[in-house]
């Protein structure tokens, strides 16, 4: 059951707390915000604010300086590798349940197979 309380997606943080959260400088709110890795969005009392989702990204960004050196360049990347990335495992999740559907579509077949051949009284090898 979806429940708006728990959605990664709504804003609830003004910048300087999404900074807090995520240990990073406004500037790196705003680099990420020119990216279009973030987007504020309005806030109940019409103030912009950060989501969960927004604070996980600027994190991230804050742990490829700190951990792997990265630069402005190198975090563009990484960034849009980690998209790449997600977007394959995607699809790839799609093509193991359209393989596990079709599987499960050629079994049925073949039992159906088998069952009209055993109507007709003819022998079916089950070494397959």
């Amino acid at each position: 059951m979806y429940d708006p309380q728990f959605a990664e997606d709504i804003p609830r943080f003004s910048k300087r707390i999404a900074a807090l959260l995520a240990g990073v400088s406004p500037a790196t709110i705003r680099y990420a915000e020119a990216q279009g890795w973030i987007r504020p969005q309005v806030m109940p009392g019409g103030q912009l604010g950060y989501s969960i989702r927004d604070v996980q990204v600027l994190r991230r960004i804050r742990l490829w300086r700190e951990l792997f050196g990265l630069n402005t360049a190198g975090i563009e990347v990484a960034y849009h590798l980690r998209e790449q990335v997600l977007l394959l495992q995607e699809e790839l999740a799609q093509l193991e349940e359209e393989m596990i559907r079709r599987e499960r579509a050629l079994q049925e077949e073949i039992r159906r197979l088998r069952r009209l051949l055993a109507e007709e009284g003819t022998v079916v090898d089950d070494g397959l």
